[in-house]
């Protein structure tokens, strides 16, 4: 949890959007806006590729130093920023709790914004300077300080992840093999037995009604309507995450005039985002995954279309109040799909899979940043947040479906 705190920048984005934008502004482009920028969180959220070259590494050299060597590329670039932008160039451990797991390990992850934005904000911006007719921070004092902000993230983040990567370990031979053994006999839902054999799987069954879970081949897993759906549903909701974390301070500044205000907006999402990856994992344990996403993508949809209301009412605490429930769907996207593809794939498939799950963000992150690039500045605001509504609405038809595809029936 401590590394993924660390991790955590992503969700700091949308409160570094306008100092970035207004350095850049102010030392390359004069021209340039806040939809050029999202290509910078896109990349941050939707370069997923590592996530399977960090599950062959976890495999190759155990999971503490793979860990390592992401943390020292991640806060070695995070150092180099200082540089750039003035040259402008857990299954494993608790497998019956898998929706708890991974909400607990993502909580870290979104957790990050809580001290950092604050601490960004208050770094760069002490004196809570406004932001011009334009939307953009003009004085420069507050931006020579943006290269430097760098430097002091690289700082905390490599000194929590030091003390963290000590406690990084796989669990003992024995234990292993024990959860694999409970695992076999664990399923024997007879609806699964009897889906299964309707579609002709691989499926091994004793003369008791225990139900050992097959292993799929990665073929059969990619090739399947279970991850088309499941793939879209992580891209869509993306699309919809990206957004409002990317812009959530960029459109508060349009009626909201204080920026310590809108950073202490992003710091309690973040505890909601924690709090809320716990609770949906703990939610899909529970119950499943098909009623916890649909609740989610529900909610997410009716948040997204009602934002210009919040502006229409001028109200910075109702806004403080929106943007934490959207947050809270922000939780379940990333705290849900991890506890799908283990349900639906298998555990010994959950590496690769959720890896090329992943790639779902990277389509999202390429969607989100054309749109906002070429599409934000025209439409504006309140259009382009309708559209994206659209994104969870679409979700939620595709999950009320999952149970139909081939796997599906491990989702409900």
């Amino acid at each position: 949890m401590v590394l993924q705190f660390s991790y955590g920048l992503v969700y700091t984005f949308g409160n570094l959007l306008p100092y970035l934008a207004s350095y850049l502004r102010w030392k390359v482009d004069p021209q340039l806006n806040d939809g050029s920028l999202i290509w910078f969180q896109s990349f941050l959220a939707g370069f997923p590729f590592a996530f399977l070259v960090g599950a062959y590494l976890e495999k190759l050299i155990g999971a503490r130093w793979g860990a390592a060597l992401g943390s020292f590329l991640y806060t070695g670039g995070l150092a180099l920023s200082y540089l750039s932008i003035q040259k402008s160039y857990f299954s494993l451990w608790l497998p019956h709790r898998v929706g708890l797991v991974s909400g607990l390990i993502t909580a870290g992850f979104g957790s990050g914004a809580f001290l950092i934005s604050p601490i960004q904000t208050k770094f760069i911006n002490p004196n809570n300077f406004n932001v011009d007719a334009n939307g953009y921070f003009t004085q420069e004092e507050l931006l020579e300080r943006v290269p430097k902000m760098f430097l002091l993230l690289a700082f905390i983040f490599g000194t929590l992840q030091f003390f963290a990567l000590i406690f990084i370990g796989d669990p003992p031979q024995e234990m292993l093999l024990k959860n694999e053994s409970e695992e076999e006999n664990a399923r024997i839902d007879p609806r699964i037995l009897e889906h299964r054999l309707s579609m002709a799987s691989c499926v091994s069954y004793t003369s008791t009604i225990h139900y050992n879970a097959p292993t799929h081949s990665k073929s059969a897993i990619l090739c399947s309507d279970t991850f088309f759906f499941i793939f879209v549903t992580l891209m869509l909701n993306d699309i919809w995450v990206q957004t409002i974390s990317g812009f959530y301070k960029a459109y508060g500044q349009t009626f909201i005039h204080d920026d310590f205000f809108l950073a202490t907006i992003n710091a309690f999402a973040a505890v909601f985002n924690t709090i809320s990856r716990i609770s949906w994992g703990a939610i899909a344990d529970k119950f499943s995954y098909q009623l916890s996403m649909s609740i989610a993508c529900t909610f997410g949809a009716v948040l997204m279309w009602t934002l210009g209301l919040v502006k229409l009412s001028g109200s910075p605490a109702l806004y403080f109040v929106w943007i934490c429930a959207m947050f809270c769907c922000v939780g379940a996207t990333f705290s849900l799909v991890p506890y799908a593809a283990h349900r639906c794939f298998g555990s010994d498939n959950f590496g690769f899979s959720y890896g090329c799950l992943q790639m779902a963000m990277f389509a999202a992150g390429i969607f989100n940043a054309l749109a906002s690039q070429f599409l934000l500045n025209i439409i504006g605001f309140q259009i382009h947040f309708t559209f994206i509504g659209f994104t969870m609405f679409m979700s939620l038809l595709l999950t009320i479906f999952v149970s139909r595809t081939q796997f599906g029936q491990l989702a409900i």
